[in-house]
């Protein structure tokens, strides 16, 4: 018998021990989830709600819009955790849930305040969460009703609030994985960015939810309970100083010239220096940044050296006042570094940290800052001076 037969013969037998995939779950049994909401329940309980696809209305017609109806749906249901929660919203779905593909976590205001530790064990033990996703707090609002409400730009309402949340400067698919982290760490304290629903004016159903936008910030103490807000300014001086601030824009008055420039910066980063002189700790903490001239209503030439070097001075205070001031907000209302001011001393003094750790959130609070801005105009744009000036009313 030829080598070749022997071959054959061989193949042919060991396809009998081979075994398929008995284990497969097809795509038609799934039922894809890309938001995901956690809300207050009675008898401290929790409510899991989801919003899913509904694949047969995904169609694209040639305006690139869906032309088949909603795209998405909610389902929920009730536990006293989130495991018995999702299975309880199993028992309405005819297809398995999925959840590879979440993107986006909202949270009602009202469970945050109560506190998050009940009900966080999940997501750092389950291997089939997803850590990229967005984490956001639904201000004033239930997480469930923000997963009902539409949202015109997008056929899938949740990636709205992901795609705004990276608008404003955030980074976006990172913030549950920040919040976990930062939850592990004696020297920084946890946060999410919060949404707020939007809706119908005065002369409208009040009632109507019109979309949604970004706010702020959400801040935590040690025992994961929401203990207050920062607005969307001081988010991004939090941002700034945790090196997670994609792109800002910073607007000055010039007082001698009666007008207004906006320098938009898209490369920024911080640098926190402690120090520790007997019983007192310091600060000084260096923002970074540089970017292009979008906006000049003076009539100062942006040609000219010394005009670039007066819009950067008066940049770097503005940059300057907005951090210090947010600084000192958080430290005198809620008393909780989400700075990670604490672990700035971890790593330059381990030895006195220790000792610091065991009562941080009093030190921080104690606390000195100084902070220095160094912001660089790297371009102004097509023109020096505005077009509208004649000649004689430009400065040189």
């Amino acid at each position: 018998m030829s080598r070749i037969k022997v071959l054959c013969i061989i193949l042919v037998i060991s396809i009998f021990f081979l075994t398929g995939c008995w284990d497969r779950t097809e795509l038609n049994d799934l039922a894809i989830e890309l938001g995901w909401g956690l809300d207050q329940a009675k008898n401290n309980g929790i409510q899991i709600s989801a919003q899913f696809i509904i694949p047969s209305k995904i169609g694209m017609g040639q305006s690139g819009r869906s032309e088949m109806g909603k795209t998405v749906f909610t389902e929920s249901g009730t536990g006293k955790d989130t495991l018995e929660a999702v299975q309880k919203m199993q028992t309405k779905l005819s297809r398995e849930v999925f959840r590879g593909h979440r993107r986006v976590i909202v949270i009602g205001e009202s469970l945050a305040r109560k506190g998050l530790s009940p009900f966080l064990d999940t997501y750092s033990r389950d291997p089939d969460i997803r850590l990229r996703a967005d984490a956001l707090i639904v201000k004033g609002s239930t997480a469930k009703k923000f997963l009902e409400a539409s949202y015109p730009l997008e056929n899938i309402p949740a990636l709205g609030a992901l795609k705004e949340h990276m608008q404003v400067g955030g980074m976006g698919d990172t913030s549950l994985l920040n919040f976990l982290i930062e939850l592990m760490s004696d020297g920084i304290t946890p946060t999410l960015p919060v949404i707020e629903l939007i809706h119908g004016s005065k002369g409208q159903d009040q009632k109507s939810i019109k979309g949604f936008q970004m706010v702020g910030l959400a801040v935590f103490n040690k025992e994961l309970k929401l203990v207050g807000f920062l607005n969307l300014e001081e988010d991004k001086i939090y941002l700034w100083l945790n090196n997670r601030l994609t792109k800002q824009t910073i607007t000055v008055t010039v007082p001698k010239e009666k007008g207004n420039a906006s320098l938009y910066m898209i490369k920024m980063k911080s640098k926190i220096i402690p120090f520790i002189q007997g019983n007192t700790i310091k600060y000084d903490i260096v923002l970074c940044g540089e970017g292009i001239i979008r906006e000049n209503n003076t009539d100062l030439d942006l040609t000219q050296a010394k005009n670039l070097a007066l819009l950067e001075h008066l940049m770097e205070k503005r940059a300057e006042k907005q951090a210090l001031q947010t600084i000192e907000k958080v430290q005198k209302q809620y008393g909780m570094d989400i700075f990670g001011l604490g672990e700035a001393i971890h790593q330059k003094y381990p030895s006195q940290w220790k000792v610091l750790k065991k009562n941080w959130a009093t030190q921080f609070q104690k606390a000195q800052v100084i902070v220095h801005a160094d912001l660089t105009i790297r371009r102004v744009g097509l023109t020096g001076p505005s077009l509208q000036l004649k000649k004689n009313e430009i400065k040189k």
